[in-house]
């Protein structure tokens, strides 16, 4: 497995690609928007300490990480690898389709509309299911004790704010209610679209 300084350096790549991306994306879409405004100053910070004690943990603190020197561990690695790289593209994906609607807070917007393309046309909330995606992913890169409980607060966290959303949005959008009952939360069904 991959392993110390080396793993901090992977995942520190990983995490700047992200908030490059997602940053990006929040510059290009907020000229759409009319607060101008789509993310949160105090949940960007949250999420950069989390992001560098995430980073420095193989580093600093390799004790606490689970390692295996047969193939089974660096599989395991590449899988976590995979699972990021999904997360990025499908991120980058629903990004390009939720366009304004995209902030770090749930609120409702003037001229608000359900979006249903995309993979909005498979799941409600695509991007939740990156992040849960990007942290198992870092956890198969880094199995830890940071990462496994960055990914419970993520899981939680991301699950908790989907159903505010949804609470307000159904309240607040006249074709969500339908929306939401024949698209499933975070995991696309199998088999045929009806």
């Amino acid at each position: 497995m991959i392993n110390g300084p080396l793993l901090s350096i992977i995942i520190l790549i990983i995490v700047v690609m992200f908030f490059v991306i997602d940053f990006g994306f929040m510059n290009r879409y907020d000229r759409e928007r009319e607060t101008r405004k789509g993310w949160s100053w105090d949940y960007t910070l949250f999420t950069v300490g989390m992001g560098l004690v995430v980073v420095l943990q193989p580093w600093l603190l390799p004790s606490i990480s689970w390692s295996s020197a047969g193939p089974f561990g660096i599989g395991v690695q590449i899988l976590g690898g995979i699972l990021i790289l999904g997360s990025f593209a499908v991120h980058i994906w629903a990004r390009q389709h939720l366009r304004q609607f995209y902030v770090e807070r749930v609120e409702v917007q003037n001229k608000h509309q359900v979006i249903q393309t995309g993979p909005y046309a498979y799941v409600r909330h695509p991007i939740i299911s990156t992040f849960f995606s990007l942290a198992f992913g870092l956890l198969l890169l880094n199995p830890s004790i940071v990462t496994l409980a960055v990914m419970i607060y993520i899981f939680w966290d991301f699950s908790r704010a989907a159903l505010q959303e949804e609470e307000l949005l159904t309240r607040s959008l006249p074709d969500y209610a339908a929306y939401m009952a024949q698209t499933p939360r975070f995991m696309p069904k199998l088999g045929k679209k009806s």
